[in-house]
């Protein structure tokens, strides 16, 4: 019986655990956010509360909330177990920034693109390591980049129109 009462102990332990971290997700955001509808494009990110200028919104961190993909190989293999549909999927939410395809890991992902951007780099160092904003940003309002900001690499590009998707530096180069 004691044996029984202790693995059964043991094994809620592991489940508070287990828990604690699932309910944890890693993210970026460094202002209160959330995801709903957005009129430019399918779900968006808003500010829950107001955003002064200059705020650092969503930080750059490998692993936390971006993963680098260095060479075409590298993305092949993270989309060789993915459906066509999952793929593009994947593919249309990567940004090219330098050598890299970064891979948006958290909501960050389904940041939209405007001509006219209330984030970006920061508005007075230019510190391009994560999103910065622009101007005050009032709260309910949507975060926007501006995606004809981002790099272009020919071997992305290539693999966005080999699984017939638009990249997003070829959407912000498009739409102006």
């Amino acid at each position: 019986m004691r044996k029984i009462q202790k693995r059964t102990r043991a094994r809620r332990a592991q489940i508070r655990n287990l828990t604690m971290i699932s309910t944890t997700p890693k993210t970026g955001f460094r202002v209160p956010y959330e995801v709903r509808s957005s009129t430019i494009a399918g779900r968006g990110v808003f500010a829950t509360e107001p955003v002064k200028r200059g705020t650092l919104v969503w930080a750059y961190v490998v692993n936390e909330s971006v993963i680098e993909h260095h060479t075409e190989a590298e993305l092949r293999k993270h989309l060789a177990p993915l459906s066509n549909d999952e793929a593009r999927d994947k593919l249309e939410h990567i940004y090219v920034w330098g050598d890299a395809g970064v891979e948006i890991i958290d909501d960050a992902k389904i940041w939209n693109h405007s001509p006219n951007p209330n984030t970006g780099n920061h508005p007075d160092t230019g510190e391009s390591l994560g999103s910065y904003a622009l101007r005050d940003i009032a709260a309910g309002e949507e975060f926007t980049d501006d995606y004809g900001n981002h790099h272009e690499l020919p071997w992305f590009e290539a693999l966005c129109k080999e699984y017939q998707c638009t990249s997003c530096t070829d959407l912000g180069k498009r739409i102006r």
